[in-house]
């Protein structure tokens, strides 16, 4: 598997946090895909992907195919990919922000989705043509040169300051906005209108995701649930075990084998052999 990754260029921070490219073999037919604080814009050269829906029927489990050019926003909950034989993808992560210095369809309207961006990034999905056999480099100018054409109004600042601090550290909404400068209802008015997401959810997105790439690094005989919850920013142990399967679809213990399995690189991307693997915790 080649993985590659690049900070994004000037001109495009702080939009855009890097560029990624991966090229190889799959780990697993299927991969649950587990929320975090970025969105990404993804451009798939390789043959189609499926999003699974563990709660629907079988066969097919309400599978939708992902084909080409799509936006992938910040998820509430985890995603499940049927991954084709071979996989080949180019993408830019960006800020919760981000996406709105690209277009002007609204972040609340793509937040939360994973959609085709021939709607609100007309052109993006045409860089395919030229791409088939590109590496990293040549896919990442291609990414600086598209992304740069379609860059406008940036978000307020305010904004970029408060997602940057609930990236890093578990701060109450409230005292965020004090340290602001504004009140809380001002804080939530912004952020969801350059983010498409409130300062608290999306500060339990970043606490989820500190949490679970903490834990996937744990040594095999480190995972109590003590221990657990000693990184977590987490009440008591059911409030983790509940905030958890709602992230996740897992239990810790069900998340940590598959971990010990495939390693902490997959803390975010776990692989999983059928969907019968899949747990199905109640959305």
């Amino acid at each position: 598997m080649l993985y590659e990754e690049c900070p994004a260029p000037a001109r495009l921070q702080p939009y855009v946090s890097h560029f990624w490219f991966v090229r190889g073999e799959p780990a697993a037919r299927y991969e649950k895909i587990l929320p975090g604080p970025l969105a990404h814009l993804i451009l798939n050269l390789s043959s189609p992907y499926r999003l699974i829906d563990p709660f629907a029927a079988a066969p097919d489990h309400g599978a939708t195919e992902v084909a080409a050019g799509f936006y992938s926003g910040i998820q509430r909950s985890y995603l499940i990919s049927e991954n084709p034989p071979q996989l080949f993808n180019i993408g830019a992560a960006l800020q919760p922000y981000g996406i709105a210095a690209l277009t002007e369809v609204p972040p609340s309207e793509l937040q939360g989705k994973v959609q085709a961006t021939d709607a609100f990034l007309p052109g993006f999905t045409a860089l395919r043509a030229a791409l088939t056999d590109a590496g990293p480099a040549t896919a990442f100018a291609a990414l600086e040169s598209f992304l740069s054409s379609r860059l406008r109004g940036g978000a307020d600042q305010r904004t970029v300051t408060a997602a940057a601090v609930l990236a890093e550290d578990d701060v109450p909404v409230a005292g965020l906005a004090r340290r602001l400068g504004i009140n809380p209802s001002t804080l939530q008015r912004i952020m969801f209108r350059d983010c498409g997401i409130t300062p608290k959810s999306y500060a339990d997105v970043c606490r989820f995701y500190r949490f679970v790439n903490a834990a996937a690094r744990l040594p095999a005989d480190g995972a109590s649930g003590r221990e657990l919850l000693g990184l977590a920013d987490y009440y008591d142990q059911p409030h983790l075990i509940r905030t958890f399967r709602h992230f996740s679809g897992f239990t810790p213990s069900e998340y940590l084998r598959l971990i010990r399995e495939h390693g902490p690189e997959y803390a975010i991307f776990v692989p999983l052999r059928s969907v019968g693997d899949i747990p199905t915790a109640a959305r």
